[in-house]
């Protein structure tokens, strides 16, 4: 039995600063660029152990920060955003989304 969703597409919309997602179960969502930044669930951003990460709502971001290159496919399980700085590291996975846009995982 599968334990969640997986998508059937993506595109970005950089006009819209948005990415859409399409999913098997005929869901679609949008995320938007700079709140799926501040989401990023990467050690740095979001901290790990002991360490606090170094992304809040209140964290100050360059325009560089808010602009989604591109999505790559991690696994089975996830996508890895490239941001415009060069930050890659964060794993969004599908549950994660699905969740964040108030749907079943």
């Amino acid at each position: 039995m599968r334990e969640f969703h997986r998508p059937t597409g993506w595109r970005i919309d950089r006009d819209g600063r948005l990415l859409h997602i399409d999913w098997e179960d005929n869901a679609a969502t949008e995320y938007g660029f700079e709140e799926l930044r501040r989401a990023c669930p990467c050690a740095m951003c979001a901290g790990e152990g002991g360490f606090r990460g170094t992304m809040s709502a209140a964290t100050p971001l360059t325009e560089q920060q808010l602009v989604l290159e591109d999505v790559q496919p991690i696994g089975r399980y996830g996508i890895a955003p490239r941001w415009g700085d060069g930050h890659s590291t964060g794993i969004y996975t599908f549950k994660m989304l699905r969740t964040a846009a108030g749907l079943t995982p």
